[in-house]
């Protein structure tokens, strides 16, 4: 039986913006009732760094740095395809556990780029160094030649899983749509923030992603 989720192609928009959006998506999860999954890109060279990572100071300057609202590892943004999916609380896959919800979501992407998903004993390289989320694969990771191609981090609250992710290589939006539509089982349809979406997106951009008390927070 098929699955209707929504889907949001975003405009390119500043790295503040695209964590706003993320979180006003989280927040109105049971709003919607649905999955969602949205397609999104970078306006300038950026770097997202996890929750609990301390702030990069040797990149500052040479690209935008914002804190995600979930953990993992840094990941530099721009040459990449990033995605996100919303999924409300009571669906099945806001009830598996971490690990298998990466898995079923990574198996879609690897659909996407054909390629296998695996876990990967051995670092990865990559031009950025040890800091860096691509550097060390994970259980579910989607890996190709002893490197990593796509990782994710998410985040569980009461209004749904947050899952954020990253593909080493652009994509166009049907390849992926395509990807999770077939290994998912779902069919989508279209999806536009409301007024009230952006005014709380863009008060979250003002008074938290682009502040130095947010994304500074861990020196």
């Amino acid at each position: 039986m098929t699955e209707m989720w929504h889907f949001l192609s975003s405009p390119v928009s500043d790295a503040a913006t695209n964590m706003a959006v993320d979180e006003v998506l989280l927040k109105t999860a049971t709003q919607r009732r649905r999955p969602l999954l949205r397609i999104y890109s970078w306006r300038n060279p950026a770097v997202s760094i996890g929750y609990f990572q301390k702030f990069p100071r040797q990149l500052e300057g040479a690209r935008e740095i914002v804190r995600r609202p979930t953990g993992g590892g840094l990941v530099h943004h721009g040459q990449d395809t990033t995605y996100t999916v919303v999924v409300p609380p009571g669906h099945p896959l806001s009830e598996m556990s971490a690990g298998d919800a990466y898995c079923a979501l990574h198996k879609a992407v690897a659909a996407a780029m054909k390629v296998e998903t695996a876990l990967h004993s051995v670092p990865a390289q990559s031009p950025w160094g040890a800091y860096e989320c691509f550097q060390k694969p994970v259980a579910g990771d989607v890996v190709a030649d002893g490197k990593k191609l796509a990782g994710a981090a998410q985040r569980r609250t009461k209004w749904g899983l947050l899952h954020q992710g990253s593909i080493a290589a652009k994509l166009n939006v049907e390849q992926l749509k395509v990807a999770f539509g077939k290994t998912l089982s779902v069919e989508f349809e279209p999806y536009h923030l409301s007024d009230a979406e952006r005014k709380l997106a863009e008060s979250l951009v003002r008074e938290k992603y682009s502040t130095d008390v947010w994304n500074r927070r861990v020196r």
